[in-house]
């Protein structure tokens, strides 16, 4: 018998705990993963969030996935949600399908309806826009600049064939 076959293979690891707590708060600190169907943040970040509601204040989390997430002072790098609501504070990118912005910005956002107030966005695709908003490409915008992309790179294709046939 070769010394492969007389190993035995390793124990399972342990269940993880299928229980999520109803409530999660973070003051003044620091996780990776916070799971609870309502997490509240206070000057304090985790890595990643799931949960049903979410308010972070003053704190920011890296990836954030919940029905509602309410950001006032802070920062959220990518967020998942049904409704969002960001007060004096930052969204990298965000899918929602309620977007409340004030005195806010956000990278890349994608909403069916946003209500902006004094608020910045570099991409904004949404159905429906309310209030005031500086955005660097708007949905219009942003089909203008794929259209003109997608011109670009066939004319960039075809003199590339057609130097090609030349040698």
């Amino acid at each position: 018998m070769n010394n492969a076959q007389s190993q035995s293979a390793p124990a399972p690891a342990e269940p993880l705990d299928d229980h999520i707590p109803d409530t999660a708060h973070l003051s003044q600190g620091v996780a990776d993963v916070v799971k609870a169907a309502t997490v509240f943040i206070d000057q304090g970040g985790a890595n990643r969030v799931y949960a049903e509601e979410v308010e972070i204040k003053q704190g920011g989390v890296n990836w954030v996935e919940a029905e509602h997430v309410e950001v006032q002072q802070g920062g959220v790098g990518m967020a998942r949600t049904q409704a969002l609501t960001v007060e004096q504070g930052g969204v990298a990118v965000a899918f929602a399908d309620q977007a409340n912005f004030a005195d806010a910005g956000v990278g890349v956002m994608i909403t069916e309806r946003a209500e902006m107030s004094n608020s910045r966005t570099m991409v904004l695709l949404a159905r429906e826009v309310h209030g005031n908003v500086e955005t660097v490409l708007d949905t219009r915008g942003a089909a203008l600049a794929g259209i003109a992309a997608g011109l670009a790179v066939g004319l960039m294709l075809l003199v590339g064939s057609l130097l090609g046939r030349r040698k």
